[in-house]
């Protein structure tokens, strides 16, 4: 998990270290920074984000899921994760 500051932005990013393949993230405003409870990485291709909320908190899930273009190999590897 990779964490990049600009201006305004933080950019969250999960990817393979070594291929850069299956980015996922998320980009968040500095202002709402503090709202974040946890922010996890399972894998290259799926990253989830905890969010603390007013009356209840939310988990976003992002997922890099493979395509038809893949192999079924790559198709059966993500499914397994």
């Amino acid at each position: 998990m990779g964490t990049t500051e600009k201006k305004d932005w933080i950019i969250f990013c999960s990817c393979d270290k070594k291929e850069h393949k299956l980015r996922t993230g998320f980009v968040i405003h500095k202002k709402v920074k503090h709202l974040i409870m946890n922010l996890q990485s399972k894998s290259p291709g799926v990253c989830w984000l905890g969010i603390r909320g007013k009356f209840f908190n939310c988990s976003i899930i992002n997922a890099h899921a493979a395509t038809e273009e893949n192999s079924d190999i790559e198709k059966y590897a993500f499914m397994m994760n």
